[in-house]
C-alpha cells in the first residue's frame, strides 16, 4: 500500500484547502468536520491539552473521512518530538515561530529522513508497521507535509531565505503574533500588516511554496483564496462553539426577554 499526501491531492484538484485548528483533544470533534466535508485539520498542541494517544485517536477519526491529520507542535525547538510524532502517524506538520534560514533547516533535518534530514527510521504506526512497503524509500520524504509559521518581523524579513529551504511545503502567516509583533495587535487593516503579509506572499508565489493564513469568517476566508492564499483555516472547533452557544443561548434569552414585555 501507498502512502498520500491528502493535502497535495486537495490542492492539485480545488487550488486551495480549508482547514481547522482542533484545540478540543476530541476524536469527535474532528470526525465532525469530517463528515462535513473539511480539507485538514490541525490538532493543536501548542495552545491545546492534547497528549500523544488522544492525538493518535483523532487522526484515525480524521482518516476515516480522507481528511488530513496535521498538527501544530508546541516546541519548535525540539526535533525528537517532532520525529516521533510522524512515527505515530501524523500526516505533517506546523512549526510555530520560524524566523531564520537555520531554524528551518533544523525543522527539515528532524521531519525528514537521508538525504534531506536525519530523522531516524522507524517501524510503528506512521509506516503501519510496515504496510507502506516504500516508507522509508523515500515515500515518507515525498508525502509528509512541511509547514513552517511566519510570526515575527524577523520572520518576514528573512522570508525569501527561508521559503528557499528544500522540503519545505508550506508557509503559513499567524496574523495575531504578527500583528502584536509589529505594534498593531487585531489590526488587520493596519498598512504595514498587509504589506508584510503581501511580502510572504509574493516569496511564497516566486519560490512555489504554498501560502497559508489564519481566518475566523468566510468572507475572511474568501478575500484570503481570492488574494492568492491556498491553505487556509477557517476556524479553531473551541471558539466556534463557545461563539456558537452564546448566540444561541442569547438568542432564546431576548426572546424570552420580548415576550415578557
Amino acid at each position: 500500500m501507498k502512502m498520500r499526501n491528502l493535502v497535495k491531492e486537495k490542492l492539485e484538484k480545488n487550488g486551495y484547502v480549508l482547514g481547522a485548528f482542533v484545540a478540543s483533544g476530541s476524536p469527535t470533534n474532528v470526525e465532525i468536520l469530517g463528515l462535513n466535508e473539511l480539507d485538514f485539520v490541525l490538532i493543536d498542541k501548542e495552545h491545546a491539552q492534547t497528549d500523544m494517544e488522544t492525538m493518535v485517536n483523532m487522526i484515525r477519526a480524521a482518516e476515516l473521512y480522507d481528511m488530513a491529520p496535521l498538527a501544530r507542535v508546541y516546541d519548535p525547538y525540539d526535533g525528537p518530538m517532532m520525529a516521533r510524532m510522524l512515527d505515530v502517524g501524523i500526516h505533517g506538520l506546523m512549526i510555530p515561530m520560524v524566523e531564520t534560514k537555520e531554524h528551518a533547516q533544523y525543522i527539515i533535518e528532524h521531519m525528514k529522513l537521508a538525504p534531506l534530514g536525519k530523522r531516524g527510521i522507524g517501524a510503528g504506526r506512521g509506516p503501519r508497521w510496515g504496510w507502506y512497503e516504500n516508507y522509508n524509500n523515500g515515500e515518507v520524504n515525498d508525502n509528509t507535509y512541511v509547514i513552517m509559521q511566519c510570526e515575527t518581523r524577523k520572520a518576514v524579513e528573512n522570508i525569501e531565505e527561508i521559503c528557499q529551504t528544500p522540503g519545505l511545503d508550506c508557509i503559513f502567516i499567524g496574523t495575531a503574533d504578527l500583528s502584536q509583533d509589529m505594534g498593531c495587535f487585531g489590526d488587520n487593516n493596519n498598512h504595514d500588516l498587509q504589506a508584510a503579509i503581501d511580502k510572504v506572499l509574493q516569496a511564497c508565489k516566486k519560490h512555489h511554496i504554498v501560502p497559508g493564513i489564519v481566518t475566523g469568517t468566510a468572507e475572511a476566508a474568501t478575500k484570503r483564496i481570492q488574494q492568492g492564499f491556498q491553505f487556509v483555516t477557517i476556524m479553531n472547533d473551541l471558539g466556534f462553539f463557545r461563539s456558537q452557544t452564546k448566540k444561541q443561548i442569547d438568542s432564546v434569552k431576548n426572546s424570552l426577554a420580548e415576550v415578557r414585555n
